[in-house]
């Protein structure tokens, strides 16, 4: 199924911004240059998770699955362009249910583990699937099994272990005379770069999820500026722990992966222990982490010296801004470069990474502003899409600094447009194609030379108090290096007299106590405007948040009702 039009898909390839390769094809490069090589390892506490051994394939061990999986989905009747939902895990089995279903052209629609009946249903109501995959155990629960009644369309039902009206994708074995049939099907309908690979799912924090389709050659473009930032070279080991269902793991790592001809090692879920015991003893060269957990190991250095981190040649760190203090301190300190990452399953991509950014301080604090006219930058994703900022109230460009504005970009990572959603995608393209991603930007002062962009916030989660714009994600900055605080997420809430005003929801340090004056005192030092001081405080066990690691700002406000 091809969703790009014919002329954007010409501009593309003559502009040598998209190919040829698709993840399968890929893949197979990788197993002719290196079959033998260890390629993809469990979680290390996969015993735990879904109650079997933890495995360790190499390319060629790889293959014979895939080719098996590709079988029996051959066999129970999948075809080129349906649709599947996968709701796996992170464990070795999945990157190759993709490989299988991308080699015959079935569409993949992972969601996250998270999901129950209620999201499924909406799910199955928007893409009509011909299949759902899971598995039959997961955390000594009956997974599968629950999820039965989301599907009544008579689709057919495949799992990893033995479940009551499910495939057994671990014990079934199709013949030889299938497996003729299934690489003859595949040589019979090949499929192309821009056949679509993916229909991922938005985070939902604006409503019921979006799908957003994604092609092979969507994928790539992304796939190569994350081996940019991660400066990946041949061989390299890469640790994946954020669910692969979305840009950060599956163009971060599953294509990277494939490109680098490297080992892939799983994590489920986020365990830090289990993470940092991983780090060391598979060699790991890259890895991403969310800023909480990197702000809570420098809070906590006796973990971190205990810990051999050497391996690492840097970090990705994204989905909320970076502390300063943080990434400054993994660099002078700990010798470990941090990567800013700013992305979207849309296709929306600003990385600030050290080659181009050296400084730590503006690393954490700004993105270099690709696609502008007059300024040029090494990561290869630059030179593909165009970015702008639109005022929010005037819906003009903005060309100064220090003016928020919304960030619309266009390009050849960009999506064609939300699944099935015409009525959202009249919204979200502008008139000249660019997709407003609803991201608050401004441009960075006279003295960068305006070279940059700062993130400033969600235009939705702006805080307005008395009519002064307040950006949540500005405080959670400065707040996240307070020796108190584990966690920390600010969140407005309703006031009768000035519209709104500014609520702290932290997570402290087991033994201590937290005040609201103390943390106006600590804001104070940092000499913010008076308007952003907060006026509440809530002290919580766990912040809550959505499967890929963003807090829920929705649920934060509804502690202060």
């Amino acid at each position: 199924m091809i969703l790009t039009n014919k002329k954007r898909i010409e501009r593309f390839v003559s502009n040598g911004w998209w190919g040829e390769d698709t993840l399968y094809s890929i893949f197979q490069e990788a197993l002719n240059a290196c079959s033998d090589q260890e390629a993809l390892v469990d979680p290390e506490n996969r015993l735990v998770i879904t109650g079997d051994i933890p495995k360790r394939l190499s390319f060629k061990e790889i293959n014979v699955i895939v080719e098996k999986y590709a079988a029996i989905f051959y066999e129970k009747g999948l075809r080129k362009d349906d649709i599947v939902i996968i709701q796996l895990p992170n464990v070795v089995e999945l990157p190759m249910i993709y490989l299988a279903l991308s080699k015959l052209g079935i569409i993949c629609s992972p969601i996250p583990m998270q999901y129950g009946a209620f999201e499924i249903a909406s799910i199955v109501n928007e893409t009509n699937p011909k299949a759902f995959i899971s598995i039959a155990s997961f955390n000594g629960k009956a997974h599968a099994k629950e999820l039965i009644s989301s599907f009544t369309n008579g689709e057919i039902k495949f799992s990893l272990g033995e479940a009551e009206h499910f495939i057994d994708l671990n014990s079934s074995e199709p013949g030889s005379e299938t497996m003729k049939s299934q690489q003859a099907y595949a040589q019979d309908n090949p499929i192309s770069a821009n056949d679509i690979f993916t229909i991922c799912w938005t985070s939902g924090t604006t409503g019921t999820p979006k799908g957003v389709p994604r092609s092979h050659n969507l994928w790539l473009p992304m796939a190569k500026a994350a081996a940019f930032v991660s400066n990946t070279e041949e061989g390299d080991a890469l640790l994946n722990p954020f669910p692969m269902i979305n840009m950060a793991s599956i163009g971060g790592f599953l294509f990277n992966w494939l490109l680098c001809k490297g080992k892939l090692v799983q994590h489920h879920p986020f365990d830090l222990n289990v993470f940092l015991n991983q780090i060391s003893n598979e060699n790991i060269k890259y890895t991403i982490a969310p800023p909480a957990i990197m702000n809570m190991l420098l809070n906590n250095p006796a973990i971190l010296d205990q810990q051999d981190l050497s391996s690492l040649r840097c970090i990705g760190c994204g989905g909320a801004p970076l502390s300063e203090w943080m990434v400054k301190t993994f660099q002078n300190k700990y010798d470990l470069t941090v990567q800013n990452i700013f992305g979207s399953n849309e296709g929306a991509t600003l990385l600030s990474s050290r080659n181009e950014i050296d400084d730590p301080n503006l690393r954490a604090k700004y993105f270099p502003r690709f696609g502008v006219d007059g300024l040029n930058w090494s990561n290869p994703v630059s030179k593909i899409v165009k970015t702008k900022l639109i005022s929010l109230e005037t819906n003009e460009e903005i060309l100064e600094p220090g003016k928020p504005g919304e960030l619309l970009i266009s390009g050849a990572t960009v999506f064609d447009g939300y699944w099935n959603a015409p009525e959202a995608n009249a919204e979200v393209f502008d008139e000249d194609g660019y997709f407003r991603t609803g991201d608050l930007f401004e441009i960075s002062p006279d003295d960068t030379e305006k070279k940059y962009y700062k993130f400033c916030g969600r235009c939705k989660d702006l805080i307005i108090r008395g009519g002064m714009n307040i950006s949540p994600e500005e405080l959670d900055n400065l707040l996240s290096s307070h020796p108190k605080m584990l966690e920390v997420a600010v969140t407005a809430y309703d006031d009768e007299i000035l519209g709104e005003k500014v609520g702290v929801v932290a997570v402290v340090i087991e033994g201590e106590t937290l005040t609201l004056s103390e943390v106006i005192d600590f804001l104070k030092d940092k000499q913010i405007a008076k308007y952003k001081m907060p006026e509440k405080l809530r002290v919580i066990d766990v912040l809550p948040k959505n499967p890929v690691g963003k807090v829920l700002r929705r649920e934060l406000k509804e502690l202060f009702a």
